[in-house]
């Protein structure tokens, strides 16, 4: 018999989105969790059942590599990944920024997300799917985030270009682009009453997104039904870019 379970690589799968993400998708497919720790990808590995589990810091291209090629070998290939890890601006003004900082961000934001999508290519089948997670922060830009801002506009550019170069050959490559949703990144803002007010305003849904909502969206641009979607930027932000 034929196993048609996918074979999913999620990044950043021990909290927030991702977490969510790899925990529906592991009810159903073979989910390889990609977590910043071995001790945090273990564990989010055992309490939802993936397949398996790498730690590594996404911006070390060598702990990259080894990631991959554990999850291929133990999976033998993937059919797709959710590119998700990624960390948070500094929150300031603009002047203010501390360029180490800023460099940090794009290290993880960026680069590691390039890491990811350039080591899983040779191995990744064909149809197959990089499905990336941006931010309505990438086509909206929010005051004192220019560091987080900018590293997500890079990804949306390097998503638009990867989907021109690899579309031919069967790869899908697109993005989300979520605004807030619960996570460990948002908590600080989501459970500050005054900044809470203050985001709900600029929301058109006049409320926060759910994780499962943002999961089933994930669940489907993996899917073959979304295939021809080659460079789409999918917002899920409540109205916020608009």
């Amino acid at each position: 018999m034929t196993d048609t379970r996918r074979r999913v690589l999620i990044s950043g799968a021990t909290s927030g989105i991702g977490r969510a993400a790899a925990e529906r998708l592991s009810k159903t497919d073979l989910v390889w969790v990609l977590g910043s720790s071995d001790e945090s990808a273990s564990r989010a590995a055992e309490e939802m059942g993936a397949a398996g589990w790498s730690g590594a810091d996404v911006s070390d291209r060598a702990a990259v590599d080894r990631a991959v090629d554990q999850a291929v070998e133990a999976l033998g290939g993937l059919d797709a990944l959710f590119i998700n890890a990624g960390i948070d601006g500094e929150g300031v003004l603009a002047v203010e920024l501390d360029p180490d900082f800023f460099r940090r961000v794009l290290d993880v934001n960026v680069i590691g997300a390039f890491n990811l999508a350039q080591a899983a290519l040779p191995h990744l089948s064909r149809p197959g799917t990089l499905l990336f997670n941006s931010s309505v922060n990438a086509v909206r830009p929010e005051a004192h985030f220019l560091d987080y801002n900018a590293s997500k506009a890079a990804v949306v550019s390097m998503v638009k270009t990867m989907a021109l170069e690899l579309a031919a050959e069967g790869v899908t490559v697109l993005s989300i682009a979520p605004g807030y949703f619960p996570s460990r990144m948002t908590s600080p803002y989501l459970e500050d009453p005054e900044i809470r007010e203050e985001l709900l305003g600029l929301i058109p849904a006049k409320r926060f997104g759910e994780l499962t909502e943002v999961a089933e969206v994930v669940d489907f641009l993996l899917s073959p039904a979304a295939r021809f979607m080659h460079g789409a930027v999918v917002t899920l932000d409540g109205g916020r870019n608009i």
